[in-house]
């Protein structure tokens, strides 16, 4: 990993049945664990035409080392911290020479409670 990692995560990936039957993400069995994790959280100007005004929002960016198994829609939690990220977009970039890291888009949904 290139990338100054954050903390160690967990990566979850499908769903359950609620009782209902409805689909409810599956947070309890990781599909990987122990995965370093650099997570970077910034914030950014963004023009909200609706309201024709500036608005300031929270960018969640996330790097794991290029040989992770991890896809759009699975839910990466900081073992660290305890917060819970769902991944929005995986970049996995190419260039001649080294393999760089994955790169994530991240949303956070908030804290695990562990």
């Amino acid at each position: 990993m290139w990338a100054l990692a954050t903390c160690r995560a967990s990566i979850f990936r499908g769903s359950t049945p609620s009782p209902y039957g409805d689909p409810v993400p599956d947070n309890t069995t990781p599909a990987a664990s122990g995965v370093l994790l650099a997570v970077d959280e910034r914030m950014a100007r963004t023009w909200d035409p609706a309201t024709q005004t500036p608005r300031v929002v929270r960018v969640v960016s996330g790097a794991v080392p290029s040989t992770t198994d991890i896809r759009t829609g699975d839910r990466i939690r900081d073992d660290t911290n305890g917060v819970l990220y769902l991944v929005q977009n995986v970049i996995r970039p190419r260039t001649p020479g080294r393999t760089p890291d994955t790169a994530l888009e991240l949303k956070r949904v908030g804290d695990d409670g562990g």
